[in-house]
């Protein structure tokens, strides 16, 4: 199934709560343009300007949840198995080198999720301020609901929630292409990139593998994973421009 970083883009809802004097809000493109519409345009900016410059903050808001999913998981991976090693240290089943090596690999890819999770602050107080909402008012941007929230893996569907559902079923060969491209993703990379990483781990436990060869996989496993992300926001500006 998808991983719940992966839901963060796709969650095909809108959920209102209130939370003190701001609502909860998730929101795909068209309720941000829907809210976006009671909004005045900024001094000097004609609506079109200040629409073009409010989307934008949704886009950059989207990509940055979409960092900090990829990197979460990376930080999840490594933290098994930086305190499986502990473990094993503990119990002298474990070289102290490798102990150290993938302490300091976890605290690099935690620097990293904390750098990212600073810039969806900050993608996050720019498209409140679009909504006139206070800056941190808690906001959760959505990829327009269709198959995105399919299983990962699952056999492609030909009929409206198909692959092509949520990117309209333009004829446009942008449409088909990003369609194509995350079908490869979901059926052929990610499912590929996951298993191999378990399966190198195994090995790199009875001493199969290198524990660097097994740090350099996460990398790669790492970067299909925020790939895939990013692809969905292309998909997303693709629809926008098109409407």
């Amino acid at each position: 199934m998808i991983s719940a970083g992966i839901l963060l883009l796709v969650i095909p809802h809108v959920v209102l709560a209130q939370r003190g004097a701001e609502p909860e809000a998730e929101l795909t493109l068209a309720e941000f343009r829907t809210l976006l519409r009671s909004q005045a345009p900024g001094s000097g900016q004609s609506p079109e300007a200040a629409r073009r410059r409010a989307e934008e903050s949704f886009f950059r808001l989207l990509a940055a949840q979409g960092r900090v999913a990829a990197a979460q998981q990376s930080v999840d991976r490594l933290s098994g198995w930086t305190k499986a090693a502990e473990a094993r240290l503990a119990a002298q089943s474990a070289p102290p080198l490798e102990v150290e090596m993938l302490r300091f690999a976890e605290a690099k890819t935690e620097a990293r999720l904390e750098r990212f999770e600073a810039e969806r602050r900050r993608a996050l107080r720019q498209a409140n301020q679009s909504l006139g909402r206070e800056a941190d008012s808690p906001l959760l941007a959505l990829t327009t609901p269709g198959s995105d929230d399919k299983p990962v893996g699952a056999a492609p569907e030909t009929g409206p929630s198909g692959p092509n559902a949520s990117l309209g079923n333009s004829p446009s060969s942008g449409a088909s292409e990003f369609a194509r491209r995350r079908e490869q993703f979901e059926q052929e990379l990610l499912p590929q990139a996951r298993d191999l990483i378990g399966k190198m781990y195994q090995n790199y436990l009875f001493g199969g593998v290198s524990l660097s060869a097994l740090l350099w996989q996460e990398e790669q496993v790492y970067e299909t994973e925020l790939q895939y992300r990013l692809l969905l926001v292309e998909a997303e500006r693709e629809l926008a421009a098109a409407d």
